[in-house]
């Protein structure tokens, strides 16, 4: 038991340090930096809402911060999803030169893309402040539903890391299945502004479900639909066991395709 928490402590301290590296290299390359993590949400936000704004006649009770919301959370899933699906390719050179767990270095991108979400969310707090929001208790709820969108991330990165060693078209395919998904997610559009036939459909797509429940907890003060807290744990269990099974059933073959 001693050694397995040894070893534990050891993989977190590798992704820190592997996290950090890239953190850094990602702010060496841009001229702002980490206010990058910051600023670039909140243009989303700003482009997004002054649009739609001016173009569909909604009734949404403080619409910028609904769009960020939106935004962030996809961003997420989009950031985290992708490093994930390339992350054993691009470190084939150490993962074979290593004996640490390949899954390691799927979960540091998710990990990385969790804590940018987090630096995004520093925008909110003036935002929030600005429109007169305040936080309640039902904001302690963002912790099981964050901790249920990173176990459904990390599922989907695991499968499509996998799917990417022996098919790296699958990156293309996934760029624009993402870019459907920011449209039919309701990310800066309800779900009632879309076809009625496609709602039952629409509610079942685990991005819509964070974003769902993260609004109703974070900005809007008001109790989830139990079924949303189901779907979305549904959707937990079932991505991280597919995950998990295909990486043990997998793991020799992708060492050895790399």
């Amino acid at each position: 038991m001693g050694e397995e928490i040894i070893k534990i402590k050891q993989y977190f301290f590798v992704i820190r340090q592997v996290s950090f590296k890239e953190q850094k290299r990602n702010i060496d390359d841009t001229n702002l930096g980490f206010i990058w993590n910051v600023v670039n949400p909140f243009l989303y936000m700003l482009i997004l809402s002054v649009y739609y704004q001016n173009v569909i006649i909604h009734k949404i009770d403080n619409f910028p911060i609904f769009v960020f919301t939106g935004i962030t959370m996809i961003h997420f899933y989009t950031n985290a999803t992708t490093g994930a699906m390339h992350s054993l390719v691009n470190n084939k050179g150490f993962i074979t030169k290593t004996q640490l767990p390949i899954e390691i270095f799927i979960f540091q991108k998710v990990f990385e893309a969790f804590k940018e979400m987090c630096y995004s969310a520093i925008a909110l707090i003036p935002i929030m402040m600005y429109f007169h929001i305040k936080i309640t208790f039902r904001a302690v709820q963002l912790i099981p539903i964050l901790l249920l969108t990173v176990i459904v991330v990390n599922g989907m990165g695991e499968i499509l890391a996998i799917a990417y060693v022996y098919f790296a078209d699958i990156s293309y395919l996934y760029s624009v299945f993402m870019t459907m998904m920011f449209f039919v997610s309701g990310t800066f559009m309800p779900i009632d502004y879309m076809p009625a036939k496609l709602h039952t459909i629409l509610t079942y797509n685990p991005i819509f479900l964070s974003i769902y429940l993260v609004r109703n907890s974070l900005i809007y003060n008001l109790p989830s639909h139990w079924s949303a807290w189901v779907k979305l744990t549904v959707w937990a269990v079932l991505l991280f066991g597919l995950g998990r099974f295909l990486m043990i059933k997998n793991k020799n073959g992708i060492v050895g395709k790399m």
